[in-house]
């Protein structure tokens, strides 16, 4: 009977350890921020560096705008997928 608890209480502690894991985890996900001039804001309380800020479009940020983000999986670097409310611009190099 004593090993019968045992087992289970093992099993809680590993269960609980693994939810603590997930639950803090920084997975993959899509964000929306804010551009400052030096930071992109996100929930209006979430400042990131631009120095975790990559892709080509990271350049033509203007102060207010508002970008939709990629962030990696760990929360180490984030990648502007769009400016909201600008159109998508290539250059052809001409």
């Amino acid at each position: 009977m004593a090993d019968s608890n045992g087992a289970k209480e093992l099993f809680n502690q590993i269960k609980i350890i693994i939810d603590n894991y997930i639950n803090n985890r920084k997975i993959t996900a899509t964000m929306v921020g804010t551009y400052n001039g030096s930071a992109v804001v996100i929930n209006e309380q979430l400042p990131v560096p631009m120095s975790m800020i990559k892709g080509n479009m990271a350049n033509c940020l203007i102060n207010g705008d508002k970008v939709m983000l990629l962030r990696n999986d760990g929360g180490r670097e984030y990648f502007v997928l769009e400016i909201i409310g600008k159109p998508y611009q290539t250059t052809t190099g001409e």
